[in-house]
């Protein structure tokens, strides 16, 4: 008998410690890291790494995988092609559980609307074999997965489970006294059950599935501090936010409110180079330095240039703004009159032509709360088509279009997409991480986390998902902001830590072994493609990559390159079974 299951041999071990990397050999029996070194012993199989980075897997700790993993992917993808071995999901207060039975389709609306995850596959291939979050819990460790999963509990499905989903997302009910101590004893069974904290979102650009707002963004700052405080009772875990021009007014100060009363890390979502806005991400950071003298806030940053592709099909990207989220609510002929609707159009445009309120710690000095531009009409382009006559309109951007027709970009916007039957697709580019000096700046920052991947959402026109490798490749690689080491880091250990991860996320004797084993000369994102994989035939854009050898989960193989080998190795991480740190 072979005293290893798999011996990786010569490759450049990388062990996520910023231990300096040297050339070796790693050996796995039983699901763990047995051997590191210069091993001699036999094995079931060998692997030759020779040329290769052989590091620990990465961790994806912002995505929305949570309807794909009970259902059509459990290896989650975007992510498990590009290295990732650990997923969170239950981010942004959205999410499944604890839902009755008679709520799920609620539940699946709201997030049709907030991540843009297709009702349809949704309703064809989740089991809803749970209601509660321990139930949930149990369901994925029993259905088992490609992916280790750690799961934070989403406060929209929380509090609407309590108070019900009406009463829950209505600014002007407060929750009695009563509610919050049943609230608080949910998430007391949640976090007993291995959740690794609570999540929520102040932005206004999700929604609920009719336009509404979500619990989260009503829920008042006093009940939000009580939820903080059952945080402090278990010393586990982390809080994770989403930020956005808050209902209630409140902005960064919060979050260090939700640090120092939980006695946890939180992290917050996004930081980010807005061309609209140069000077912003200087004055986040600026606001972390401050706020982690005092307790552990961290921003979460995205690495890759975000172009967004989108139709006015599918999506509420401009929820934010009350005109447009009244239009685009509704069947698509009920989207269709009202984009269409002459009577509208002066709101729509009026809505487009406001500067949007931007995540800044403080008042700007011209008393606006960091307000800027909404769209970059010379930098939206028309990207598809779906009448055979608009041909030659594809690749102009709506400035070009609007002047060529004499009208204000908003009108040539939507007369192309109702005639179209919202089908037309534009990409907003150049908007969102375009200034590489910017970005690479936020990246070195020793405060931000690599991440917010929204991995398992908006299947349509985002594939943030590949940041691992872009991370790797471009920042690493070629522009060398920091060693390879530090990348690794950054990639596991660093994320872990934040989140309660305790148990894996670098390569030592008895560890898990979770490893990504890759020629990083060769590793490079690959071109934005569609694939038809989603359950009913439905279609997603994808973006793989070129470079990885191996992706090993808990000891097995789930990936040679990027194709998936069949085994569910994946663990549903417990917050109870990680060190209090």
């Amino acid at each position: 008998m072979a005293e290893y299951d798999l011996l990786i041999k010569n490759g450049t071990i990388v062990d996520g410690l910023r231990t300096p990397a040297y050339r070796g050999d790693l050996a796995i029996r039983n699901g763990k890291i047995a051997a590191m070194g210069n091993i001699t012993g036999d094995a079931t199989r060998v692997i030759d790494a020779t040329g290769c980075v052989v590091a620990p897997g990465f961790m994806d700790i912002h995505t929305h995988y949570d309807a794909a993993l009970t259902g059509w992917d459990p290896y989650a993808t975007l992510s498990g092609w590009h290295g990732v071995t650990s997923v969170a999901i239950g981010n942004c207060g959205f999410g499944f559980a604890p839902v009755r039975p008679e709520d799920q389709e609620r539940a699946m609306l709201r997030m049709e609307r907030t991540e843009t995850i297709p009702l349809s596959i949704m309703q064809a291939s989740m089991r809803w074999d749970w209601e509660t979050f321990p139930e949930f819990l149990d369901s994925l460790e029993r259905n088992k997965v490609g992916v280790n999963t750690a799961s934070l509990v989403p406060y929209s499905p929380l509090r609407a489970w309590v108070m019900g989903n009406e009463a829950a997302r209505d600014p002007d009910y407060t929750a009695t006294s009563d509610q919050v101590a049943r609230i608080k004893h949910v998430l007391r069974e949640a976090l007993q059950a291995g959740g690794f904290g609570f999540s929520g979102s102040f932005s206004m650009s999700n929604r609920d599935y009719d336009g509404g707002y979500l619990p989260t963004q009503v829920a008042p700052r006093e009940e939000l501090l009580e939820m903080a405080e059952v945080m402090r009772e278990f010393n586990r875990g982390s809080i994770e936010w989403t930020m956005g021009s808050a209902l209630q007014g409140l902005g960064l100060d919060f979050l260090l409110e939700l640090a120092k009363t939980s006695g946890r890390p939180v992290n917050w979502n996004a930081i980010v180079s807005d061309s609209n806005n140069p000077d912003g991400w200087r004055k986040q950071l600026a606001w972390s330095e401050q706020a982690y003298r005092e307790a552990i806030v961290l921003p979460v940053d995205i690495c890759v240039p975000i172009e967004r592709d989108f139709t006015l099909e599918t999506m509420g990207l401009f929820d934010q703004l009350p005109a447009w989220n009244e239009a685009t609510v509704g069947t698509l002929e009920e989207r269709k009159a009202k984009l269409a609707d002459p009577d509208r159009r002066p709101a729509l445009r009026q809505d487009m032509e406001k500067r949007r309120r931007m995540i800044v710690p403080s008042k700007d000095s011209d008393g606006e709360q960091g307000q800027v531009g909404m769209i970059n009409w010379q930098a939206t382009v028309i990207d598809d088509v779906h009448l055979e006559k608009n041909e030659p309109l594809r690749g102009k951007t709506i400035a070009q279009l609007a002047q060529e027709q004499g009208k204000h970009p908003v009108d040539a916007m939507l007369d192309l997409a109702v005639e179209e039957d919202l089908k037309t697709e534009f990409a907003m580019q150049d908007s969102l991480n375009s200034d590489e000096d910017s970005v690479g700046q936020i990246l070195k920052h020793p405060l931000t986390l690599i991440g917010a991947s929204d991995g398992g959402a908006h299947t349509k026109f985002l594939t943030l998902g590949r940041y691992p490798t872009h991370f790797l490749a471009h920042w690493i690689r070629d522009k060398q902001i920091m060693s390879l080491e530090e990348a690794h880091w950054r990639l596991s250990t660093m994320l872990g830590w934040a989140i309660g991860i305790r148990d894996r996320g670098w390569l030592r004797e008895d560890m898990p072994a979770d490893i990504v084993v890759y020629d990083l000369e060769k590793l490079r994102v690959l071109p934005m493609e569609t694939i038809t994989d989603l359950p009913n035939n439905d279609w997603r854009r994808v973006q793989k990559a070129d470079g990885y050898r191996y992706t090993i989960v808990n000891g097995q193989i789930t990936f040679e390159g990027q194709k998936c080998t069949g085994a569910l190795p994946g663990k549903v991480l417990r917050s109870y079974d990680m060190a209090a740190a």
